[in-house]
């Protein structure tokens, strides 16, 4: 642990090891301003399966007034060249970063704070940019304090949905008639085919069975698509599986992440994982078996009751997580997010520059429609010469 810093009327101390600061982040994390992918046990199942091996070390930031935690910021310093580059932990994995914020102290910290703070910890751990993708610009009705500091619209929205209690009135005002009257259509063509179930993961032999077509449904779908897997990622799947397992056994808190499946025919046609917190479903993972039932939609149709399920478990909102899609904007309105470069070093200008450069050119593809499905297009045509 580096030795305490001050800035303003902020303590800061920058910890290199979760070990140290795991009480603190548990209790603090009961009332925090976050979300779920900044829970403790999901960062360190990320660290010890898939991040801990490419990043430097971690930088975990606790700021604190008059001995009471303000904020705790999971950051991690990744080496490019020379260069100490802090991002959020988590990486792709996350939907969202925030850090974790005291309700009662994020509205009132200032941008002076914010931006001597993060002068006091790049000093400290010789940062040379602080690259901050995928940030909501409000959570549970705050503003995110780095907007204050620098804003740009991430390349790709987050997709959300506010939940009632309801189900069937909160489905005939998203969906129009004729879309609900194709669905039943679908449904009643995929019960030809066999026995309609849907999964839950409330035992481990449920569990392995979802996180394998997971699994074999994402990989078959990237392929196709002519992108990387989240699964190409050593030990994402050991981390998923992990972490709906360590569910089952926290009877008390519930689990991090829920996983649900839609069964036809004895068959997993369709998945999906899900981080709960705070009444709040973060849709993590999805995928759906392209076979003989692939034009019944079995994605749709377990988002549908995925939808009522959360509805029934008095849950108030839904999230589709980034990236658009169809599904996605059939069902809710768009988060857009924002990404924070703030170089710390002359070096650190150039490295903050490159990377403020390729996700405005991200964005400026994904908006265009004709650009977006050129590479869309190119992607399959690469995967396909390859085999």
């Amino acid at each position: 642990m580096t030795d305490a810093g001050h800035s303003a009327a902020l303590d800061l101390r920058i910890h290199d090891s979760f070990d140290e600061i795991r009480p603190l982040w548990r209790a603090f994390e009961r009332d925090a301003v976050m979300s779920v992918y900044q829970g403790l046990r999901w960062l360190e199942l990320w660290h010890s399966h898939v991040g801990g091996a490419t990043l430097d070390r971690l930088a975990l930031v606790v700021g604190e007034r008059d001995g009471r935690p303000v904020f705790i910021w999971p950051l991690g310093i990744w080496r490019a060249g020379p260069l100490k580059i802090a991002r959020w932990l988590g990486g792709k994995f996350n939907n969202y970063n925030l850090g974790l914020w005291c309700p009662s102290e994020i509205a009132a910290i200032t941008e002076e704070e914010m931006r001597r703070a993060l002068g006091d910890i790049a000093r400290k751990a010789g940062i040379d940019s602080f690259e901050l993708a995928n940030q909501p610009k409000t959570w549970e009705g705050f503003d995110n304090p780095f907007a204050m500091i620098c804003e740009q619209q991430s390349p790709s929205n987050s997709f959300v949905m506010d939940l009632e209690p309801d189900f069937d009135a909160l489905y005939a005002r998203r969906r129009s008639s004729r879309s609900r009257r194709t669905q039943r259509r679908k449904r009643e063509t995929m019960a030809e085919a066999g026995e309609i179930r849907l999964l839950h993961a409330r035992d481990e032999a449920t569990v392995l069975k979802i996180v394998d077509a997971l699994v074999e449904q994402r990989n078959a779908r990237a392929a196709e698509a002519g992108i990387p897997s989240i699964f190409a990622e050593k030990g994402a799947q050991a981390m998923t599986r992990e972490i709906l397992l360590d569910g089952l056994s926290s009877p008390t808190t519930g689990p991090i992440m829920e996983a649900h499946a839609l069964e036809v025919g004895g068959i997993i046609r369709a998945t999906y994982v899900g981080g709960v917190h705070r009444g709040r479903y973060s849709c993590f993972l999805n995928s759906f078996r392209e076979d003989d039932l692939t034009a019944t939609s079995p994605g749709d149709q377990l988002l549908l009751d995925v939808v009522e399920y959360c509805c029934q478990s008095g849950m108030t909102q839904l999230d589709l997580g980034i990236g658009e899609a169809r599904y996605k904007s059939a069902w809710c309105e768009p988060d857009p997010l924002f990404d924070s470069f703030i170089a710390m070093s002359a070096a650190g200008r150039l490295h903050a520059g490159f990377y403020e450069l390729r996700q405005s050119v991200k964005r400026a593809i994904k908006a265009n429609p004709v650009l977006w499905n050129a590479v869309k297009k190119a992607r399959q045509l690469r995967s396909r010469a390859h085999f």
